[in-house]
């Protein structure tokens, strides 16, 4: 079975800590997530050994080139305010640029971490609405940033064990949000319809109206 790989297992406890703490989520569900996922790594920002922040980084491409999903970015609250998450984002860029991916894209938590990840170099450029799953509309798959197969596996493994609904429709996952909601790309740069940023680590691509279906925030 391929784990999800730390940098140094030893900070493999603390940070189902550290999820639990930020997310809430159940112990199952974190090892079910660590254990079970096949393409992910965890970066760490530790101080005497002990895990002050993480991040984890999930494979996938957008206009063709490699790319990275960073999620469940945390730091412990009695570590807040140091900059430990500001250290670590660099380590994060550093590490994509080092690994060869033209991106990094992310889904913010809450609306006021739009302004604090444009600080790193994010920018806002995922437009997207909810509406009914049966509803028409386009998809560009071109524009899509689209998960490896490792990360495909284990959403539809997630979705039988926890009963997470997920929704497919030409080549693409898609989280499902109360009864039969998906969120769908908007072609209109307006804030209320922001979703998603992308830093870029190629100056040779050009921002434009990405889109991410499926995530881990359903």
């Amino acid at each position: 079975m391929i784990l999800v790989k730390f940098e140094n297992e030893n900070i493999r406890l603390q940070a189902v800590d550290l999820w639990h703490e930020a997310f809430g989520d159940s112990a199952e569900y974190i090892n079910f997530f660590l254990d079970t996922h096949g393409s992910c790594t965890c970066l760490a920002y530790e101080e005497n050994g002990k895990l002050c922040s993480m991040l984890f980084l999930i494979d996938g491409t957008l206009c063709g080139k490699s790319a990275y999903y960073l999620f469940a970015a945390a730091t412990f609250k009695s570590e807040r305010g140091k900059g430990c998450m500001a250290k670590l984002l660099e380590k994060a860029k550093n590490y994509a640029v080092q690994n060869g991916r033209a991106y990094i894209v992310l889904v913010p938590a809450e609306p006021s971490l739009f302004d604090y990840y444009l600080r790193f170099g994010y920018k806002t450029c995922f437009y997207a609405k909810r509406q009914g799953i049966n509803e028409e509309f386009e998809l560009d798959k071109s524009m899509c940033f689209v998960w490896d197969k490792a990360h495909e596996e284990y959403i539809k493994a997630e979705s039988e064990k926890f009963g997470a609904a997920i929704y497919e429709k030409s080549g693409m996952l898609f989280s499902v949000y109360g009864e039969n909601e998906i969120k769908v790309p908007v072609k209109t740069a307006d804030e209320k319809y922001r979703y998603g940023m992308a830093l870029s680590l190629d100056k040779d691509v050009s921002h434009k109206n990405f889109y991410i279906g499926l995530t881990l925030d359903g």
